[in-house]
């Protein structure tokens, strides 16, 4: 069979690989997936593309789809906007500038370093925070992931969210804008193309938060264009006066970044899922109101560690530490610019961020309150083991799925046991066997 897509989202699902190892399942922080007849399924509503099923399916059966650079025929002008994360990919001795010279080997007409766009944005936002009010913290949205995580699972917490866009997205605005100046072409003749390391990235793009339609283009993923761009850098010459990447922007591709880079130093950096949710819960209960700002990300590592990126997180990170040691440069914008764009409301979302309500099993009231009195019967009857055995993430999620009738009670592995043995236990009883004539069946 071949892969499959599911609809409105950036992850492709290749049937024929899946062997129903519900890793991905438990992996999931909205409890999307499932697994039925041996296969994963997906609910619709509840996935933020957020690329944990790729990272931990072992046999490759998730993946993001990936766009071709053959997209870029119908643009006069194609611009590489590549992550940070992409100049981690090659080693400590590969420097920013060749990697952005070799885009321009592979296809692209003109590059934009988004590392100078990051600080910036990091400015923007310690601006804002000394001007904004409560509730308290305010947490980042670079990450779309944690975003749709919000919109879902913490509606809540959508006050806290920081009304300033991410630096890909202002970085494409700019740099549209400029090109179509200096080159006297319209907007829509330049593409932009957005090197991606994760498929909520990729996701952000063709459906925008915050934004009635993204400045990007095309997105890309870094692992699909790693071989010609590796290629290209091996093949090209070093300048002798190379551009300079800006060593404070860089930070951004780790986890942390965004907080090195900001003057306000009541911040704090959390990843991965397990402390995602561990903190979001205590927002909710109304902890961590002494803190500013939280810099959040799904990935363990931030950006540096998403899915679609070729080298390990650990060396990546190593990588990023001395390149930004050799850059050499630690800020050269200008506060005053800074300062300028963000009285021009620049830096802002174009649109608030709302909810994303999830379809509810009914909206009769009598009906909801059946359905959560039958979860609440099967889940006393449930071992709480949580294995995903039974192919839903949890025994509550297991519940949930039996009282709506997607599930059976004895597709969990205990119970069906537990009943079998009932049932042997029936056939030798003695009572059970005069009924029968004393035949045991």
């Amino acid at each position: 069979m071949k892969d499959a897509i599911a609809q409105g989202h950036s992850i492709l699902h290749a049937r024929e690989k899946c062997v129903g190892c519900v890793t991905c399942t438990q992996a999931c922080p909205t409890k999307a997936l499932r697994v039925r007849g041996g296969r994963l399924t997906l609910k619709q509503d509840l996935c933020i593309d957020c690329g944990e099923c790729i990272r931990c399916c072992r046999h490759g059966a998730n993946s993001a789809p990936d766009a071709s650079t053959s997209d870029s025929s119908r643009f006069r002008l194609r611009v590489a906007l590549p992550s940070t994360t992409l100049f981690t990919q090659f080693g400590r001795d590969v420097r920013p500038a060749q990697v952005l010279d070799a885009l321009t080997r592979i296809g692209f007409d003109a590059w934009y370093d988004m590392s100078w766009m990051c600080e910036m944005v990091a400015r923007a936002v310690d601006t804002w925070l000394s001007e904004c009010s409560g509730p308290w913290p305010k947490i980042s949205v670079t990450c779309p992931a944690i975003v749709r995580l919000i919109l879902i699972r913490y509606p809540d917490l959508l006050p806290h969210l920081v009304p300033i866009e991410a630096p890909r997205e202002l970085a494409a605005k700019l740099v549209r804008r400029r090109l179509a100046s200096e080159r006297g072409l319209s907007p829509g003749e330049i593409g932009i193309f957005y090197l991606s390391p994760c498929s909520a990235l990729m996701q952000s793009i063709a459906a925008p938060v915050g934004l009635p339609e993204s400045h990007i283009d095309v997105a890309l993923s870094i692992a699909g264009i790693y071989g010609r761009l590796l290629k290209a850098i091996k093949a090209g010459a070093r300048e002798e006066h190379e551009p300079r990447s800006c060593a404070a922007g860089l930070q951004w591709a780790a986890g942390g970044g965004e907080c090195a880079m900001m003057r306000n130093r009541n911040t704090m950096a959390v990843s991965g899922v397990a402390d995602v949710t561990r903190v979001f819960d205590r927002i909710e209960s109304g902890i961590y109101q002494g803190v500013d700002y939280i810099e959040a990300y799904l990935c363990p590592d931030g950006c540096v560690s998403g899915p679609l990126l070729i080298e390990g997180r650990y060396a990546a990170r190593r990588t990023l530490r001395l390149l930004i040691e050799n850059a050499g440069i630690e800020s050269t914008v200008k506060e005053e610019k800074v300062r300028t764009l963000f009285r021009e409301h620049f830096f802002d979302l174009e649109q608030d961020v709302r909810a994303r309500p999830v379809r509810p099993r009914t909206t009769d009231l009598r009906q909801a309150v059946r359905l959560k009195q039958e979860k609440s019967a099967v889940l006393a009857k449930l071992p709480k083991k949580d294995c995903g055995a039974c192919g839903a993430p949890d025994c509550e999620t297991h519940a949930e799925d039996v009282a709506a009738g997607d599930a059976r009670i004895d597709d969990c592995v205990f119970v069906h046991i537990e009943t079998l043995e009932s049932g042997v236990a029936r056939r030798g009883d003695p009572s059970c066997r005069a009924t029968q004539g004393g035949k045991v069946p």
